[in-house]
C-alpha cells in the first residue's frame, strides 16, 4: 500500500511510521483499533462467550487509549451484538453468548498487516537482545528488586489489561538500565508492536512471567549471555502468541 506522511491529533489516528517495520502498517482510528483487538480476542476464544469485560477505564489503560475512545468502541460492539450490557448487581459488559461473525474492516486491516508485524518482531528481537546484554552488565540490586516487584504486580493482576501496565513498565525499565543511546529507537518498535496485542486470559501469561523471572536472575548474576538467550526466547514466543500466529 502507498505510504502516507499525514499525521493526525493524538488518539484520533494511529500512524505507526516511527519504526521501520511500521511503515507498511494500516492507519486506523483509535476506536477502530480497540474494536479490532477485542474482536480478534473474541474470534480466537481468548474472550469467551459470556465472559465479563473489565471496567472501561481499565480497558482504556490496558490498550493505551482514552476512556472516551474505549467507551465508543465498546458501544459500537454492543450495537453490533458482539457485546451485551447487563444492569444491576453483577452487571457490566459481557461477550454475547453467541457473538456474530462480523466482516469488520478494522480486523481485516489488522490481518493485512501480518508481514509488517513479523518485521517488527524481528526488529524487537535484535534490539531487545542488545538492551538485555547491556542491562545485565549494568544492573544494580535495587533495579533488580524493582523488576521483581513488577513481575509480582503482573502476577496479581486480575486480567491481561491490568497485567499490561507493570509488564510494559518492566520492559521500559530494562531499556533504561541498558543506558544505550538507541533506546528511543527500540521504544518506537516496542510501542508500534503493542498496538497489535490482543487481550489474553491471565492464566496464559505465566510463561512470559517465567521469562521475566529468568531475565532478572541473569541480571543479578551479571550474565549477559543468559540474558540474551532469555530475551530471544521471550520475543520469539510472539510469533505464535500474537493473533497472527493463532488458528482462526
Amino acid at each position: 500500500m502507498p505510504e502516507t506522511r499525514a499525521t493526525a491529533p493524538a488518539d484520533v489516528h494511529l500512524t505507526l511510521f516511527s519504526a521501520p517495520g511500521a511503515a507498511e502498517m494500516t492507519r486506523l482510528s483509535a476506536v477502530e483499533t480497540v474494536r479490532a483487538r477485542i474482536l480478534l480476542s473474541v474470534e480466537h476464544g481468548l474472550l469467551a462467550p459470556g465472559s465479563r469485560l473489565p471496567r472501561t477505564e481499565l480497558i482504556a489503560s490496558g490498550l493505551e487509549v482514552s476512556t472516551i475512545t474505549a467507551r465508543r468502541a465498546l458501544e459500537s460492539l454492543v450495537e453490533d451484538g458482539v457485546l451485551v450490557r447487563r444492569p444491576g448487581r453483577g452487571g457490566g459488559t459481557f461477550v454475547a453468548d453467541a457473538p456474530p461473525q462480523l466482516q469488520d474492516s478494522a480486523v481485516s486491516a489488522y490481518r493485512a498487516d501480518r508481514h509488517a508485524i513479523h518485521r517488527l518482531i524481528d526488529q524487537r528481537s535484535l534490539m531487545e537482545s542488545a538492551i538485555a546484554h547491556e542491562a545485565a552488565r549494568r544492573a544494580t540490586p535495587q533495579q533488580c528488586d524493582e523488576l521483581d516487584e513488577l513481575v509480582l504486580r503482573s502476577q496479581r493482576a486480575a486480567d491481561w489489561l491490568e497485567h499490561h501496565v507493570p509488564d510494559s513498565r518492566f520492559h521500559r525499565l530494562v531499556a533504561e538500565m541498558s543506558g544505550l543511546p538507541e533506546v528511543p529507537a527500540y521504544l518506537s518498535v516496542y510501542e508500534a508492536l503493542l498496538k497489535y496485542f490482543v487481550p489474553y486470559p491471565q492464566e496464559q501469561l505465566e510463561e512470559g512471567r517465567d521469562d521475566h523471572r529468568a531475565l532478572v536472575a541473569s541480571f543479578r548474576a551479571h550474565d549477559p549471555v543468559a540474558a540474551v538467550a532469555v530475551t530471544r526466547r521471550h520475543v520469539d514466543s510472539l510469533r505464535r502468541e500474537m493473533f497472527v500466529g493463532l488458528e482462526r
